[in-house]
């Protein structure tokens, strides 16, 4: 039993450590993105949206689709009361979906 403990421990570990890794390989993805260009600054995604879509945002997250595709995950809470999870591009401002966030 203890063996087996071990092992998922172990297991976990690395999946814990792999989720890390991944996290850093996004961050670095992220931050060459907007280096160069290929991504604009959150203030400026942040204020082409609220011409968009109104409420009021309370959160926000930048997602790495892959190397050429990011997407800032903006949470808002509607006039009407409802979140919202919406997704817009990095590059354009453009938003790509509207969905509810339960």
């Amino acid at each position: 039993m203890t063996a087996a403990l071990i092992t998922l421990l172990i297991a976990g570990g690395a999946a814990v450590a792999s989720a890390d890794d991944d996290d850093a390989r996004d961050h670095e993805i992220a931050r060459q993105a907007l280096i160069e260009g290929r991504i604009r600054p959150l203030t400026e995604i942040t204020e082409a949206f609220k011409a968009q879509f109104a409420g009021e945002i309370v959160g926000v997250e930048l997602e790495v689709k892959s190397p050429s595709m990011l997407v800032y995950e903006f949470k808002v809470l509607t006039p009407a009361g409802k979140l919202k999870e919406v997704k817009v591009d990095a590059k354009t401002a453009k938003i790509l979906k509207v969905e509810d966030d339960d």
